[in-house]
């Protein structure tokens, strides 16, 4: 099946219920990315609202680790994947998504939720550049930590996958069907509560 990466953000693209703003409007975890290099400004600006994200106390335990496509990092990374998740080695870039359990010496129980906060901004910033992201949970977090002697107080949790959406006439059929197939979102998410 041949299908063009415009015909898929058709496919992808949320039908709102009510307006928001563009980059939440246009994003979508996609599954085939092109490995065109991100220009350093580009990944300084999606960085730069990681850094930005609200987090309790200003604690801000989150740190991510990056790598570009065709390193040796990169396929390190690509090794932690369960099978499942190869359609990820098309990205032009991963980041390895850390929390830091422990901040100023005490257990920090909002640490994931702030991680998660950081991440949005992140992704939020990469779509509105153009830039599309897919986060994989399903990674081997220990073998992550110990390819690259990650510092002791990062947790790894999440890897993410990034760069612009590729060339669709070139995804793996499995893929492409995954990509394709509609998601909806939940139409009851909030109830006011008197």
């Amino acid at each position: 099946m041949k299908i063009s990466a415009k015909e898929i953000i058709d496919i992808r693209k949320p039908r709102l219920r009510y307006p928001v703003i563009k980059p939440i409007a246009d994003r979508f975890s996609p599954r085939h990315f092109s490995s065109e290099k991100i220009p350093e400004k580009d990944l300084n600006s999606i960085f730069e609202a990681a850094r930005l994200a609200p987090s309790g106390h200003n604690y801000q335990p989150w740190y991510f680790y990056w790598t570009e496509n065709n390193s040796s990092s990169f396929k390190k990374i690509v090794s932690c994947l369960p099978q499942s998740n190869y359609w990820a080695k098309t990205a032009a870039v991963f980041i390895i998504a850390c929390y830091l359990p422990v901040v100023e010496g005490e257990r920090n129980p909002y640490a994931l939720y702030d991680l998660g906060a950081s991440v949005m901004s992140l992704v939020l910033q990469a779509q509105h550049l153009e830039y599309y992201a897919r986060q994989i949970g399903n990674c081997d977090t220990e073998k992550l930590r110990k390819l690259f002697n990650l510092n002791k107080d990062h947790q790894p949790f999440v890897v993410i996958a990034f760069g612009k959406l590729g060339n669709y006439k070139n995804i793996e059929e499995v893929y492409l069907q995954k990509d394709i197939q509609s998601h909806p979102k939940k139409t009851q998410i909030a109830k006011k509560i008197t």
